[in-house]
């Protein structure tokens, strides 16, 4: 997967999921922490596009913020991620 030809709102947002993996200590970084990270950018579409269409975008969010905090958690030192899983 080539990261440079994404745009720069996805890097952004794969690079906040990634941040938001180490933050919960979670050893991968799993298409929950993509999620949030598009829903909480600030200026991205993703938000506002499932608002449009109906969606009930606190709930998505309450409902990721969950789904994250029930993922496996690594314990020990190093701060390091093994990899993506389901993205790609």
């Amino acid at each position: 997967m080539r990261f440079d030809k994404f745009t720069t709102k996805l890097q952004q947002a794969l690079a906040d999921a990634q941040s938001l993996a180490l933050g919960n200590d979670n050893g991968f970084v799993e298409p929950q922490h993509l999620l949030a990270s598009l829903l909480s950018q600030e200026d991205g579409g993703t938000a506002s596009l499932l608002a449009r269409a109906g969606g009930n975008v606190p709930a998505l969010k309450a409902a990721t913020d969950q789904r994250i905090a029930r993922l496996p958690k690594v314990k020990g030192e190093g701060g390091e991620l093994s990899g993506w899983r389901g993205v790609g």
